[in-house]
């Protein structure tokens, strides 16, 4: 990564001449594609989720994991109580319900967790700095728009530069309506909470 010129009169990324910010940008996403290439070497076949899977994924409380392996202490100690569930536990045999491959799911889901928490400061100081400088543009710009498409209505060659600003932001408010009128419902709890147990 280039280093601060002596002479250079900026201390932070926010007084960092553009020049200078594009190629460190540039560095930093080499960086990032070769750590992804190397997560993907460690974990060969990382699954990519859509943004409605996302959303709708069971989420597991904390101290779920160790709840989830006394069911499955449950599992091991009455196994034929178990049997309308195995074809459900997509394992291997269709006939038996695997709580060994089960368990190993559930402590690979608590150290894929733990990967990602130790991972998540970075992505979350990238993420805090990119709404922060949103925050610096953002809402001038907005107020710029306003008076702009104003303007534009009396003023042909303003329209002209503007008109796909208009239409993009409609679209965005349309969207979000849209959005809005079919939000899913939440994806149900895992276990029972306390008063249905």
């Amino acid at each position: 990564m280039p280093s601060k010129k002596k002479d250079s009169n900026w201390t932070t990324w926010e007084d960092m001449p553009i020049d200078e910010f594009r190629a460190r940008a540039e560095k930093a996403k080499a960086l990032a594609a070769e750590f992804g290439q190397k997560l993907d070497d460690l974990f060969p076949g990382l699954v990519t989720l859509t943004k409605e899977q996302r959303q709708t994924a069971p989420r597991l409380r904390d101290g779920e994991h160790a709840m989830l392996h006394k069911v499955l202490d449950v599992v091991d100690m009455k196994p034929a109580l178990f049997e309308s569930l195995a074809d459900q536990d997509e394992g291997m045999d269709p006939n038996r319900f695997e709580s060994a491959l089960l368990r190993d799911r559930i402590e690979k889901h608590l150290l894929f967790s733990k990967v990602a928490e130790s991972l998540s400061p970075i992505g979350g100081e990238l993420g805090d700095s990119t709404l922060y400088t949103a925050a610096k543009f953002r809402e001038t710009l907005y107020a710029a728009y306003r008076i702009a498409k104003t303007h534009a209505q009396t003023d042909r060659k303003v329209m002209d530069v503007l008109a796909p600003v208009i239409d993009f932001m409609r679209k965005n408010v349309a969207a979000a309506a849209a959005t809005k009128s079919r939000k899913p419902a939440p994806a149900p709890s895992t276990l029972p909470i306390a008063e249905e147990a």
